[in-house]
């Protein structure tokens, strides 16, 4: 089915003209939802957390009416990355793994970046770097993620390195200083995070991110 549908996708992308050249080609919402659908037919999008999820597949789609809703107090920004915060289960993770699957399909068949981005956990990272400091053939090293796109899972989760050092402090300010976009789930709010990592990292989150609140009920339960 996915072969089918990327037959076609060219018809689904539409081609932005800047002056007299062609930039980058955006994917088309039709073609998005419909990705969308195939790979997650399971994800439930309600009456209480519509708003939040089409404001987020807006910014991917890179329309700059993403904040129609509202949904982002700070100011909004198709040039910041993303916070999602808020209650366990209502299905942050599980929309970003859906968005990164999707973008590994569109990058395969057609080239296009636009909505990749690599994935890991501050967890992940800190069993990394433990791991790398037992093994010199590691080639684990954390100046690897100051470049491009980065979705960051579960922040605040993580122990501090050797009980004492803060990586993922380390990681948000490289990343904030090369301006990068950065998109992090967590259950952590902003006040919380800039008391874990400093207010050197807490100041500069209205910057660096489009900051959305997310509650709703566990589907968990």
């Amino acid at each position: 089915m996915i072969s089918t549908q990327f037959s076609k996708i060219q018809s689904g992308i539409a081609e932005q003209k800047k002056g007299n050249n062609f930039i980058t080609p955006l994917i088309s919402k039709k073609i998005f939802w419909k990705l969308f659908q195939e790979n997650n037919p399971e994800f439930q999008i309600t009456e209480k957390n519509r708003q939040i999820i089409f404001s987020i597949f807006r910014y991917f789609l890179k329309q700059p009416d993403f904040n129609e809703f509202g949904v982002i107090k700070n100011k909004a920004g198709l040039e910041k990355g993303l916070l999602v915060y808020g209650d366990y289960g209502v299905g942050k993770s599980m929309l970003f793994d859906t968005l990164h699957k999707l973008g590994r399909i569109i990058l395969e068949h057609t080239g296009n970046t636009q909505l990749w981005f690599p994935v890991t956990s501050t967890i992940h990272l800190l069993n990394q770097f433990y791991e790398a400091q037992k093994d010199n053939s590691s080639n684990f090293k954390l100046e690897n993620y100051y470049r491009g796109k980065l979705y960051l899972d579960d922040l605040g989760k993580e122990d501090k390195a050797y009980n004492r050092e803060e990586i993922i402090e380390k990681l948000l300010f490289e990343r904030h200083r090369r301006k990068l976009k950065t998109f992090v789930t967590t259950n952590e709010n902003p006040s919380a995070i800039a008391n874990r990592y400093g207010n050197h990292i807490g100041d500069r989150l209205p910057e660096m991110f489009n900051i959305i609140k997310w509650e709703g009920k566990s589907w968990r339960e």
